[in-house]
């Protein structure tokens, strides 16, 4: 008798006692993916476990979609939440005594057609009367928030913490007139001092504007685009908790670089400020170890649940607009701020530049404002002698030494065509330096620098026109 034919495997069944197996495993599987998922939601939210899985699967989504994810076409499009700069935004302007002399420039820098109208400046000292800031007629005071910070009940009266003396030694030179010794100590612990007046600083201006939709936390060498940062907040829902700003630090505190700006929304600051009170105070006490407070501020909004949206982390640059590194995910895309504008000049200078642009700002107009050679726009490789395209090192860009002509450079930059838009050759140094931005740039004595032309073409050729 001949062999039996095999059963096709669509008629495969499972025996009674295969089924029963399969069956104990299955509900075995979803058990524990039941549990986990349990345990995961009885996570706090500054977890570690919990941020490192955050962080991990957030990489994996920018890998998967573009680290431009937010775009740029919501400029152009209608806001779905219409805001009014001078009704709906408050600006924390943070100073400090050592600072203090940036504070007229920064108000200066406002063009006469800003829209900005209220303002809180908060710093490691208190103005005092006739000595108040003065914008468009209006008296600001400077408010101590170190003071106020110290004098929380979260923390112990007067304790006698390091940082506690710095403030007291640097108050007793202002209260005696010392203007020299105030300085010194302003240089030397002023930063320390500075991460005591964030959260009591956000108390504050919640407390003086609860009304507000928006509220923006800006250092003295910070500079706002205002007609950029328009169109970006119409898009947004001030009643939803937003933490926006420049993504810095590891997966344990991802927090928005405060010298690029910080936003938060009227939902953000409610939710941290009046239903998370026991977050407050623990920020309180925390402030006297933490090292920045723009990293304190991160870790109290992770705890009432708040993350830092990185999807909008490209919109706010960390340098000035000549430095800013204009990448090629962020061609096309607004940008809302610029930082290191430290002596009065370069603030009123870029007050000059922004002040009377009536049109959101791309990362690629930098090139136009500041009528930089573009050669590359015609898809030419451009060379610009004694000059410097690519700026300070940096993590991404690459350095080949010994590279002998300017030629052998432009070589190097064509081979890594698609990591390459800018490069500088220094005659002195014979180093080659390949970066994946390009800036505008200024004069540097002895190098040579130029774009890919090609592909800063290829991208700028993505942008929607106005």
């Amino acid at each position: 008798m001949p062999p039996r034919p095999p059963i096709p495997w669509r008629r495969v069944r499972f025996l009674p006692r295969q089924r029963l197996r399969y069956r104990n495993m299955r509900r075995v599987s979803l058990l524990t993916a039941g549990i986990l998922f349990f345990m995961w939601l009885l996570l706090p939210y500054d977890n570690t476990v919990r941020l490192a899985v955050r962080f991990n699967l957030k990489a994996v989504q920018a890998t998967l979609t573009g680290s431009s994810r937010s775009g740029g076409q919501w400029v152009f499009a209608p806001p779905t939440f219409p805001v009014d700069l001078g009704e709906d935004t408050l600006v924390v302007v943070k100073t400090g005594y050592g600072t203090r002399d940036r504070l007229p420039a920064w108000f200066d820098a406002l063009s006469p057609r800003s829209e900005f109208r209220d303002f809180l400046v908060i710093a490691d000292y208190a103005s005092r009367e006739g000595e108040h800031q003065v914008y468009r007629g209006k008296e600001l005071p400077v408010h101590d928030m170190v003071n106020r910070t110290l004098s929380h009940r979260a923390l112990p009266t007067r304790m006698s913490h390091p940082r506690v003396v710095k403030y007291e030694r640097l108050a007793e030179a202002i209260g005696n007139g010392e203007e020299e010794l105030a300085l010194q100590l302003s240089k030397t612990s002023g930063w320390e001092l500075d991460a005591l007046k964030f959260i009591s600083g956000l108390e504050l201006a919640y407390e003086r504007f609860p009304k507000k939709k928006w509220f923006l936390l800006v250092d003295d060498d910070t500079y706002l685009v205002q007609t950029s940062l328009t169109p970006f907040l119409g898009h947004l829902n001030p009643w939803t908790p937003h933490y926006l700003g420049n993504a810095v630090g590891d997966y344990r505190a991802r927090f928005a670089h405060g010298g690029s700006a910080i936003i938060l929304s009227q939902a953000a600051m409610r939710l941290l400020l009046v239903k998370s009170q026991g977050v407050v105070s623990r920020a309180h006490s925390d402030s006297l170890s933490e090292v920045w407070g723009d990293r304190l501020l991160a870790k109290a909004m992770i705890r009432t649940g708040t993350y830092l949206d990185e999807r909008y982390s490209h919109l706010f640059s960390g340098e000035p607009p000549r430095l800013s590194k204009i990448r090629a995910d962020r061609f096309c895309s607004p940008i809302l701020s610029f930082h290191q504008l430290a002596t009065p000049a370069k603030m009123l200078g870029v007050g000059q530049q922004f002040g009377y642009v009536n049109r959101p700002v791309l990362w690629i107009d930098l090139w136009d404002l500041y009528q930089a050679p573009s050669p590359w726009r015609y898809g030419l490789d451009s060379s610009h002698k004694d000059w410097d395209h690519v700026g300070g090192p940096e993590e991404g860009a690459t350095t080949v030494q010994n590279v002998a002509t300017a030629e052998a450079c432009i070589k190097r930059c064509e081979k890594k065509s698609r990591d390459c838009l800018a490069w500088t050759w220094d005659a002195d140094t014979l180093d080659c330096n390949i970066s994946p931005w390009m800036v505008v740039g200024g004069e540097a004595a002895g190098k040579i620098s130029g774009l890919s032309g090609r592909r800063a073409s290829r991208l700028e050729s993505k942008c929607l026109k106005y």
